[in-house]
């Protein structure tokens, strides 16, 4: 029994790695991914024979002979385009339900206000597929994204008890759950124009403030879901209570939301940067170096090769701006080409939901 185990997981790891280049790298023959995965061309020959059968991948023409005589390499490419995600992104003022192609395109979005209610968001997102139905037979599965841990008995701001389940069974769908953070840093590891080369740092930084890691292509959660968790470095000992129950967290001293009611704006950040005055000014540089200081203290501790930022404070070139210069002041080590704002920015409030869906049902599924 154990032997056939290994022997099932072997093949699964195969199947994912083949998937993953072709991902990475594009159209591939079957000789090249021998090459690159130091398996034997007879085993990319049947891995990929089942994938085409499952209609995860098909050939798409002859490589160029570059020359050579004989029989052209049939090149491959991944059939993601097709397979469809159905993603719920929980923030804490919005709701976002989409559905989008497993090669990160959206194809339909609506946001709502935060829904406390897990039994409403099952009523809004039964809706929102009926609405779209023509796009349900394509549907693999769900990925559902939340601020804080996720285990069956805490999935964040949604304290349900097995939430995977229930979700499940009102939307007679597979299911993953997911904190937000680490979720877009897998839509980088799978979407992003780099791939997530090396170890990185990601930043979110929008109404909450929350961080990953990752290093090999591999997503670092800890012991408790909480590797790194930037946002609740405590800044300021005598500042509010945070929801996580210590007092002064960088997330309750500097969240968006929380700067905007410091500054007593009804508007967006964008809106109240445009027209700004010194108090203003200072407040926002305030709230950046602080930031800045907790971000390069823990890149330092990592030694990471990168940090990626996102949410909705970069949607400014100001703020992104103004922290990468910060923090390349606090720590020389780090230039400016080494932090950047994701160019998957934009698409935060349902890229990360699809991201796992792809990971859990397509990359990585079994069978």
């Amino acid at each position: 029994m154990t032997k056939a185990l290994n022997l099932q997981s072997l093949k699964t790891e195969n199947r994912s790695l083949i998937l993953y280049t072709l991902n990475r790298e594009g159209e591939l023959s079957r000789k090249e991914l021998a090459a690159k995965l130091g398996l034997t061309p007879a085993a990319v020959t049947k891995i990929c024979a089942a994938l085409i059968d499952r209609g995860f991948i098909r050939e798409v023409g002859e490589a160029e002979a570059e020359g050579k005589t004989g029989r052209r390499e049939i090149l491959l490419t991944l059939c993601n385009d097709g397979k469809l995600c159905f993603g719920i992104n929980a923030e804490k003022d919005a709701v976002t339900l989409s559905v989008s192609t497993l090669s990160g395109k959206l194809v339909a979005k609506k946001r709502l206000p935060f829904i406390s209610d897990v039994d409403e968001v099952i009523k809004a997102g039964r809706a929102f597929l009926d609405d779209n139905s023509q796009y349900r037979s394509r549907i693999v599965g769900a990925g559902v994204c939340v601020i804080g841990s996720v285990d069956e008995n805490d999935f964040g701001i949604w304290k349900e008890h097995n939430l995977c389940e229930k979700f499940e069974a009102a939307f007679d769908m597979p299911v993953v759950i997911k904190n937000n953070v680490r979720a877009f840093a897998q839509s980088e590891r799978i979407f992003g124009s780099n791939k997530a080369n090396g170890s990185v740092l990601f930043l979110k930084w929008g109404p909450g403030i929350g961080s990953a890691i990752m290093a090999d292509g591999r997503v670092f959660s800890g012991n408790d879901a909480s590797a790194a968790e930037i946002g609740h470095y405590i800044v300021n000992p005598g500042g509010s209570k945070c929801r996580c129950g210590r007092f002064g967290c960088l997330e309750t001293e500097a969240g968006e939301d929380v700067i905007l009611k410091e500054l007593n704006s009804d508007q967006t950040l964008d809106e109240t940067l445009k027209n700004c005055n010194n108090y203003t000014m200072n407040i926002i540089d305030h709230k950046i170096d602080m930031v800045a200081l907790a971000l390069t203290n823990t890149a330092t501790i990592l030694n990471v090769d990168g940090i990626v930022l996102f949410g909705t404070m970069f949607n400014n070139d100001f703020v992104a701006g103004k922290l990468a210069k910060q923090c390349i002041r606090y720590n020389s080590n780090l230039t400016a080409d080494m932090i950047e704002v994701s160019a998957l920015n934009r698409d935060v409030d349902y890229i990360g939901a699809c991201a796992v869906c792809a990971k859990k049902f397509f990359f990585e599924s079994e069978g």
